[in-house]
């Protein structure tokens, strides 16, 4: 046999050799693919399972119409006015055209500096969930020892509302 020709089944077999290498390295690089994929959705299982182990989130102050949001957000404060030596003077609201789902309501309240304290700190932690944006507080009336009245102070506050969508129609055919 000539030289060259004594090498040729060395060859197709190297050859060959690459070839079964090439197709079996595909389904191996797609192995170590899913490998990853599953090592990720492992993370956000872990996520998904720490975040629901959590206490629930508060929902926030909401309502489908500016005037349903006004109520909500009186009635809200009332009732932790009367819980504490405060008296709401007022509410209302503003449109915020950069905004016009998330509305600024503004209340002006009078009472003792710890029940204001108390309602604003109730407002924050309490549901439905209502964060002040502005809170102005200054005195309304000074004390007077003399005749025995108390301090009244005046708390100017401005908090965000929601604005639901209003539910879709749904028409059957």
């Amino acid at each position: 046999m000539p030289p060259s020709l004594a090498g040729r089944p060395l060859l197709l077999g190297l050859a060959g050799l690459v070839f079964v290498a090439a197709l079996s390295l595909g389904p191996v690089l797609d192995a170590l693919g899913a490998q990853d994929d599953i090592a990720l959705a492992r993370e956000r299982l872990a996520r998904a399972q720490a975040a629901s182990a959590g206490p629930p989130s508060v929902p926030p102050l909401s309502a489908m119409d500016e005037a349903g949001l006004v109520a909500a957000f009186r009635a809200r404060l009332d009732a932790l006015a009367a819980e504490r030596v405060a008296v709401v003077d007022g509410a209302g609201l503003q449109p915020d055209p950069a905004r016009p789902t998330l509305p600024r309501l503004t209340a002006s309240l009078r009472g003792s500096a710890e029940g204001l304290h108390g309602l604003l700190q109730a407002l924050e932690t309490g549901s439905p969930l209502i964060v002040p944006e502005e809170a102005e507080i200054g005195i309304e009336r000074p004390a007077d020892p003399e005749i025995g009245r108390a301090t009244v102070m005046r708390l100017t506050l401005t908090v965000r509302g929601v604005l639901l969508p209003a539910p879709a129609v749904r028409t059957t055919p």
